[in-house]
């Protein structure tokens, strides 16, 4: 009976380490002049961007292994063949890349971006979700696979064309003319008067444009 007793112990004790995934997360801050472009090149897993009132980017980046990966040094081996390195091309322009091997397919990224308000963004997304809240700025944003979430504060100040090729397309646009492509959508609004670009690119999955309140947009601090 001890015996038995023995190796069940033993077996949930592997068995909660092995639930144990390994997980990395990194901050960095960045100088960032108003109004400058943020690029996103081959990200992937979830992409959350919130805009905020201070002159510098926050990026936070979480590396997980998926369930029963490889733990310890291995583990974190694998996650360390993921890179995501930022690159300032000039002061108006910061551009963040993902690469990793093609042998490594069990890792989960998650991206937290921090950024002024009207920066210009252009997110070229693999698979995963997306979303942006509180931004004021051009947005251009692809993504493969996953749904993308816009909540704008200034929804009448922007030229809108989103497309998915298999989804819907949802949107607090009233006046927005609507084209459905089965089994896709395509939402359109504005022309070249608007002061502001949204184009949006997704091949599975829907895309959600809501408004977001003025009284929702409040300053955030470092």
């Amino acid at each position: 009976m001890v015996y038995r007793l023995a190796i069940l112990i033993f077996g949930f004790g592997s068995l909660a380490a092995m639930a144990q995934p390994v997980r990395v997360s990194t901050t960095q801050h960045f100088d960032f002049a108003l109004g400058g472009t943020i690029r996103m090149k081959d990200s992937f897993g979830s992409l959350t961007v919130e805009g905020w009132d201070q002159p510098g980017v926050e990026l936070t980046v979480v590396k997980s292994l998926h369930f029963g990966s490889e733990s310890g040094q291995k583990g974190t081996q694998h996650l360390d063949a993921i890179r995501v390195a930022a690159e300032r091309g000039s002061g108006t322009e910061l551009t963040i890349s993902t690469s990793r091997p093609k042998r490594i397919l069990n890792v989960t990224l998650e991206y937290r971006i921090r950024a002024p308000r009207g920066s210009h963004f252009v997110i070229n997304h693999g698979s995963g979700d997306v979303s942006l809240t509180g931004m004021t700025g051009d947005i251009e944003v692809t993504s493969r696979r996953g749904d993308i979430v816009l909540m704008l504060p200034e929804l009448a100040s922007y030229s809108i064309d989103a497309h998915t090729r298999f989804g819907l397309v949802t949107s607090d646009l009233a006046a927005a003319a609507r084209r459905k492509l089965s089994p896709g959508e395509n939402l359109t609004q504005g022309g070249t008067a608007a002061s502001h670009r949204l184009v949006v690119r997704v091949r599975y999955g829907g895309i959600a444009i809501k408004e977001l309140p003025r009284e929702a947009v409040t300053p955030s601090e470092l």
